[in-house]
């Protein structure tokens, strides 16, 4: 069954996992701008500590430069939308020596970091006691999306909702990303009408200035659009487990 929006969701308190600073603005920063004031949102970026930005933005700067930058457009993507913060302050992938290609193969129970980060953010949840959690689908293979997934599904006395991560979700045809997560036994559970704020989400993405370009801008568009429904013209969705 889909549930209405944001209906189900006014009110709750409402746990957003974000792999790394943009990825709940990419994703669902649509229903983000729907629900702010509306509900009670705490972004929680993991992987905290981060090496990778644009080149216009990473030229010489270190790793604790790069982590900085971020956290700063996570703080402020988050004073904009009313949400709490918090980061979890794991190293990601780049920081781990992975490669661009190497981030999108590694299998997560193959990485030494799955254990420790699991735990933390089992544990954050559960000190932090959210009605729901929205949690990345891990489309696209990144191992740090694939990480925090392993993360929610262990998830058993919340509510949990995943979101089709972008810009991976865009680079799949739309039948296969659904078969994929059909697979994974997960059902749709949202479809969310972001037309009305459009416009906030490209302001939101542009706030990530050391991580947004025109071509991801892009991709979510292309995404929003193919997932909207005959009243709708763009649209996020999210995802429940089937058992």
């Amino acid at each position: 069954m889909i549930l209405p929006f944001p209906e189900s969701m006014m009110g709750r308190r409402i746990l957003l996992l974000s792999p790394h600073a943009d990825d709940v603005a990419y994703s669902i920063g649509g229903i983000v701008a729907r629900l702010s004031m509306q509900a009670d949102l705490r972004l929680m970026t993991v992987f905290s500590l981060s090496g990778w930005a644009l080149p216009w933005a990473s030229r010489d700067k270190s790793t604790e430069a790069i982590s900085t930058d971020r956290e700063r457009e996570d703080r402020a993507y988050c004073a904009r939308r009313r949400m709490d913060y918090e980061r979890l302050s794991c190293p990601d992938s780049f920081v781990m020596g992975y490669d661009e290609a190497t981030e999108l193969s590694m299998v997560a129970n193959d990485d030494p970091r799955t254990g420790d980060v699991v735990n933390l953010i089992l544990n954050a949840v559960a000190f932090r006691e959210p009605q729901v959690v929205l949690a990345p689908c891990g489309l696209g293979g990144h191992v740090d999306h694939q990480i925090v997934r392993i993360a929610a599904d262990a998830l058993h006395h919340v509510e949990v909702l995943y979101y089709e991560d972008v810009p991976y979700s865009a680079s799949l045809p739309l039948l296969e990303l659904e078969r994929q997560l059909a697979v994974q036994g997960l059902t749709p559970a949202i479809t969310a009408d972001i037309e009305p704020v459009l416009r906030s989400k490209y302001e939101d993405m542009w706030g990530y200035r050391s991580q947004t370009s025109a071509s991801i801008v892009a991709e979510m568009l292309l995404h929003a659009s193919r997932v909207g429904t005959g009243t709708t013209r763009y649209a996020e969705r999210l995802w429940r487990r089937t058992n």
